[in-house]
């Protein structure tokens, strides 16, 4: 694969933790913890929260636990992302282990700067349970990213270029 190619994978991932970083560090420094402002017609909520946990809070009273666990995830998939990078095809695949890569090496350095992730959105909707998920825009990418590699994985057969090696 040609190196402007993937550069712009890395891009990608570079674009998403400074988006993040700079989303982030204005939540933090402009809303008190649990205050709530609606936008796009109330239909999302602004609000810092802070996770100490996986995702839902999952393990919360496991902070160093969260911090090895989520440090050794984000070292596998950077292993992953640099085997596929070279190859030829795989794009799609690329793309969202980019934007997991994104969104999950700013979450990661949320944790271990500040020992929690800033969350800062919830959706405003009929479901009351999903009202309550207060997320960031790296889930948002990891979410988003996760369902890329899944799609992707339907492609896998042979002569796909979104999963397997082409001949450029």
């Amino acid at each position: 694969m040609k190196e402007e190619q993937i550069m712009l994978y890395v891009i990608i991932i570079v674009a998403i933790v400074a988006a993040e970083t700079k989303i982030k560090n204005y939540i933090d420094q402009n809303m008190k913890l649990g205050e709530h402002k609606k936008i796009l017609n109330g239909k999302i909520i602004l609000s810092k929260h802070y996770n100490s946990g996986m995702f839902l809070n999952f393990m919360e009273d496991k902070k160093e636990m969260v911090k090895t666990v989520s440090g050794v995830f984000l070292g596998f998939l950077l292993l992953l992302l640099a085997v596929f990078l070279p190859k030829k095809g795989h794009k799609l695949f690329k793309l969202g282990m980019s934007f997991v890569l994104g969104g999950a090496t700013s979450n990661v350095s949320d944790r271990v700067r500040k020992g929690h992730v800033v969350d800062y959105f919830s959706f405003n909707g009929k479901s009351k349970n999903l009202n309550r998920i207060v997320f960031n825009l790296s889930d948002m990418f990891i979410f988003l990213g996760s369902a890329l590699i899944v799609i992707a994985g339907f492609f896998s057969g042979k002569g796909s270029s979104l999963l397997h090696e082409t001949k450029e």
